[in-house]
């Protein structure tokens, strides 16, 4: 059997999201012929989009956005009805929507602070909209939770600017107009802490508001705000994976100066040596370290010289927090894949930064998957730019505990390729001590498990990516499988590794997906995941939906080693007496987690 022999399974290229006011922004026209250009697309995807207004041209742009951020893909914008927010939000939960988009205004919290309506605005109003205002967040928020455990949501908070309401003049904020703003700011970050739900950065662009359009049709917003708000919504719904890695160069970018030619306490990177901008890039891979991105260090010096400055106690984040740390006076692109090889990712999950365009140049040419962006000292708005760039490369909705301990895992892997060698052998493994637990619970909010599906290309059984909302229609099934498996040895825990993903049916379990970690590769969790389906699940046969793609060959050589067949369907299967008598004895010990 040829398991290359299937077609690969093109991915679409994640949304690049432009800036506000850009050449690039949308116009209502350019939506529209968005819209129109293609009237049969693959899958049709649903998108609820719930507001007090009429959505108008914002579910257009909407529309737009998606259909450019989903290639593949129909999108379509339900919506419900004019005035009512939270019965919206209730309709969202009950439609075949994969994805929610929630647009809070002044109105729809009272619809005295909105211009269509004629309450007043005096002493004893203010008092009652205080009030009512409490009331109303409570509401809101109970429905966005219950919202939540069926679909991923986005939440934009109100925009618009407050009518004429204040006491003092407009240059002068009122404790009345603080008061709202505070309670809004309260409401905003207990929604924030919902799970599955994401509160967008209100867009930049201006004006907003469009009176005429409000009064008359019950559209609040200008057409460019109108897009800019669509494309954040659709920007924070689909957001590309986040990069993995960051390769620094040192001198003159980690810190300004050349240490081999000023020496270890030459180099500066502090305010009074009119080098600040470095100790806040050292302050911002600090950061990114302690979300989980690996850093990685290339640089033209002598080991022991960069090392000595490691040691220096104002360094503004910690040494350790590097590694590998290479310098040498080679190529940069040479010492560049001996970091890729130790972190075993791939080119384009890694930003490398160096002051020198020529540098940039040399290993850019070596790696063009990779993004390679300069580092200019002596232009602090051009740095402030480029850390946001990085902020935007690295930007995740939610830190997991896989995060945390991702540097220390590479570092323990290569401690193990280092006792192990190329070829790990059982007696080896038998030694780690290692526990393999298999996680059955059903995990409804998108967390680690939907990041490994969506980011795990070597190990992957088709490379097919899942949306939020798909993964939690998935799960409802009642013969859904979801086994979301952990290892650690005496080297230390790795994390949640692996994820397998099906349906049983009688004694078949359809595999839909199953990705596994490359930190993970070597150590047989890949056939204790197998075993456990097989013998304590009760099931005789497995059936995959492999695809080949060009990155899973690892899977492939697996599913040839344990003796999977092609079926008359058109899937691939593997029966449990194949599989035992393959599989020999497994090295580590098996936990398991149940509902």
């Amino acid at each position: 059997m040829d398991l290359r022999s299937k077609r690969t399974l093109t991915l679409p290229t994640p949304l690049v999201i432009p800036k506000d006011n850009s050449p690039d922004a949308m116009t209502l026209n350019q939506a529209l012929a968005v819209v129109n250009s293609k009237k049969v697309r693959g899958l049709r995807q649903v998108h609820y989009l719930a507001c007090g207004f009429e959505p108008l041209h914002l579910s257009v742009l909407l529309r737009a956005y998606l259909l450019t951020a989903l290639p593949n893909d129909d999108v379509e914008i339900a919506h419900g009805v004019y005035g009512d927010l939270r019965g919206n939000i209730e309709a969202a939960y009950q439609s075949p929507a994969l994805a929610a988009f929630v647009v809070i205004e002044w109105s729809d919290l009272d619809s005295r602070l909105g211009l269509r309506a004629s309450g007043g605005w005096g002493t004893k109003a203010k008092t009652d909209i205080l009030v009512s205002l409490e009331s109303r967040m409570n509401q809101l928020e109970s429905a966005l939770c219950h919202l939540c455990t069926r679909m991923p949501v986005v939440v934009a908070g109100p925009s618009l600017p407050l009518p004429p309401i204040g006491n003092t003049i407009d240059l002068q904020a009122s404790v009345f107009e603080l008061e709202l703003e505070q309670m809004l700011a309260i409401f905003l970050v207990r929604l924030s802490r919902i799970t599955g739900l994401r509160i967008t950065r209100c867009p930049s662009a201006n004006p907003r508001m469009d009176p005429r359009m409000e009064l008359m049709a019950g559209f609040p917003y200008k057409i460019p705000y109108a897009s800019s708000l669509a494309r954040t919504l659709s920007g924070v719904l689909c957001q590309p994976q986040p990069k993995k890695g960051l390769i620094t160069d040192l001198d003159d970018t980690l810190w300004a100066g050349i240490v081999g030619e000023v020496g270890t306490n030459g180099v500066s990177w502090h305010q009074d040596s009119h080098t600040q901008i470095h100790g806040l890039y050292q302050q911002l891979l600090g950061h990114l370290a302690s979300m989980g991105v690996l850093l990685g260090v290339c640089s033209k010096n002598e080991q022991a010289t960069v090392e000595a400055v490691f040691e220096r106690q104002d360094l503004l984040l910690e040494s350790r927090q590097f590694f590998p740390v290479i310098a040498n006076w080679g190529p940069k692109s040479g010492s560049v894949s001996r970091v890729l090889k130790a972190w075993n990712i791939a080119p384009a999950a890694v930003v490398f930064v160096d002051d020198s365009p020529m540098e940039i140049e040399e290993v850019q040419q070596a790696f063009p998957e990779m993004t390679c962006l300069q580092f200019n000292g002596k232009d602090p708005d051009k740095s402030l730019r480029l850390f946001a760039e990085l902020r935007n490369h690295f930007g995740k909705p939610l830190v997991v505990e896989e995060d945390l301990l991702r540097q220390a895992s590479i570092r323990s892997s290569a401690e193990f390729s280092e006792l192990g060698g190329d070829t790990v052998s059982p007696e080896f493994l038998s030694t780690l001590m290692g526990v393999v637990t298999l996680d059955f619970r059903r995990e409804v909010a998108a967390g680690r498990a939907l990041e490994l599906i969506n980011k795990t290309n070597q190990f992957n059984l088709n490379g097919r990516r899942i949306i939020e909302g798909e993964w939690q229609r998935y799960l409802a099934h009642e013969d859904c499988v979801c086994a979301v498996v952990s290892y650690q040895d005496k080297f230390g825990s790795l994390g949640r590794v692996a994820v397998l993903l099906g349906i049983k049916k009688h004694q078949t379990l359809h595999i839909s997906h199953w990705v596994m970690s490359c930190r993970a590769f070597s150590r047989k969790i890949e056939h204790h995941t197998l075993e456990a389906i097989f013998t304590r699940m009760g099931v005789g046969v497995i059936e995959l939906d492999f695809i080949p793609t060009e990155k899973n060959n690892p899977l492939v050589e697996l599913l040839t080693e344990i003796g999977v067949v092609s079926s008359a369907n058109g899937l691939y299967e593997l029966s449990r007496s194949t599989f035992l008598s393959r599989c020999g004895i497994l090295p580590h010990n098996l936990l398991e987690k149940q509902e």
